[in-house]
């Protein structure tokens, strides 16, 4: 079975970037535009009337309107119209009122939202912003053999600026996610389709998805007694009743999509401090405290090997005075740039440091006295047949470099990097732009 017969359906999804606050409340409505233009670069107006907004949607097409149902001008009609213009909407009231509810949830809207208190209406509001525009992003895979289920979970999924896929049987769902990688983000699941049933694909996909990589929200009508426990305890993050209401269904997938983007940003984040506390903040190469953690495992292998591994101290030719006569910025783009270069110049298995201010290190594993030298002398050459560009200032400068360099076997490194300073001074010493390589 190929994957390539199943689309993306995306096309109702959008970027929010133009946003109308209907609200009589002039502090209520100058609140949430200060706190819209607070989070997000969107373009956000207010409208107090209905005359004042028919007038401003007349004019704008707005990518998302938020709408208190109840305004000084009201006339009865306004709510209808705004659906049949097809605009993203909010609808906002604070009259809790069940009949009033049930009408309007039966509209094709965004959400539903009752004023209880200011702070909590707007952080609500501002949350469910910003997960409209992650939600473009964010593929829902349908499973339902039913084309009349189907088709209501569309319309609701399509309300929220989700894009989705469409399945008919649970075999079809596993080969394409498991054997075909293809890529859902969320995936809802009846319990009664055929090939195999929504219990078995749940307990299937969780040898090779856990719970926060790919969510899983179990959907059924069946009246089977602990139904609902039975698909929890096989990995479903979730689990509706096939007699929901619109609210209801909106409200849990917005739930597991709010969870789903919390554990992606988390992760985003521990990949970006571990990053940090190995990475060099400037240019990007790796930084002493990497260097010092892993360069036992190096040393080891090349020990275990008897292959020598190689190391070269790298620094740029009066660097105060590229600082005096340009600048500290252009001294941290001369920097930069040599670490471009490195990066480029060195094979994937080499180890390319920034030592601390203008100095670099390279740590070469497998390495012999002749190779060592060739490529010192390739990289000093890069170096000097570039230039340092300064877009912003119009400025270009040449630079160059000397390095100095060893080949051994220690377990330690320390030795060899005294050495490889000590060659490097002795390139400073020769007029600099040279290289110095331990014979």
């Amino acid at each position: 079975m190929q994957c390539e017969q199943f689309t993306i359906n995306n096309s109702h999804c959008k970027v929010i970037k133009h946003i109308l606050i209907i609200e009589d409340s002039d502090s209520l409505a100058t609140h949430l535009k200060e706190m819209i233009d607070e989070y997000f670069s969107f373009h956000c107006e207010i409208a107090t009337t209905e005359e004042q907004a028919r007038e401003m949607i007349r004019r704008k097409r707005y990518d998302l309107v938020i709408c208190d149902i109840y305004l000084s001008d009201s006339s009865g009609n306004f709510l209808g119209e705004l659906v049949r213009s097809e605009l993203g909407l909010m609808v906002m009231t604070g009259n809790e009122n069940d009949e009033l509810r049930s009408g309007i949830l039966t509209l094709p809207i965004i959400d539903y939202v009752l004023k209880n208190d200011a702070k909590t209406l707007v952080d609500y509001l501002i949350n469910s912003i910003r997960r409209l525009n992650e939600n473009r992003n964010t593929v829902i895979g349908i499973c339902d053999n039913s084309n009349v289920s189907r088709k209501v979970m569309v319309e609701l999924i399509k309300s929220q600026n989700l894009p989705y896929v469409e399945f008919v049987d649970g075999q079809e769902v596993y080969n394409c996610l498991v054997e075909q990688n293809f890529k859902i983000d969320v995936l809802l699941s009846e319990y009664d389709i055929p090939t195999m049933n929504g219990l078995e694909l749940v307990r299937y996909l969780r040898h090779d998805f856990l719970p926060s990589e790919l969510p899983i929200i179990a959907i059924s009508a069946s009246d089977k007694p602990h139904l609902t426990v039975q698909f929890l305890k096989a990995g479903a993050n979730d689990y509706i009743k096939k007699s929901f209401g619109n609210e209801e269904f909106c409200t849990r997938l917005n739930l597991t999509l709010e969870q789903l983007y919390v554990n992606r940003r988390n992760t985003a984040l521990r990949i970006a401090l571990e990053k940090a506390a190995t990475h060099d903040f400037l240019t990007q190469l790796y930084n002493r405290t990497f260097f010092f953690t892993q360069i036992h495992h190096i040393t080891s292998d090349a020990i275990r090997q008897n292959k020598p591994y190689g190391i070269l101290m790298i620094d740029i030719d009066h660097f105060k005075r590229i600082n005096d006569t340009y600048g500290h910025h252009a001294g941290d783009m001369a920097i930069i740039h040599l670490a471009s270069i490195l990066k480029n110049t060195a094979r994937t298995s080499d180890y390319c440091i920034r030592w601390g201010g203008e100095e670099f290190l390279i740590l070469i594993p497998h390495s012999t006295q002749e190779e060592l030298g060739k490529f010192a002398q390739r990289l000093r050459v890069a170096v000097e047949k570039s230039v340092v560009s300064v877009e912003k200032e119009n400025l270009v400068f040449p630079i160059t470099v000397s390095i100095g360099g060893v080949v051994g076997l220690k377990e330690t490194p320390a030795e060899l990097i005294q050495q490889a300073d000590g060659l490097l001074y002795e390139a400073k010493n020769s007029g600099r732009n040279c290289v110095k390589v331990q014979l």
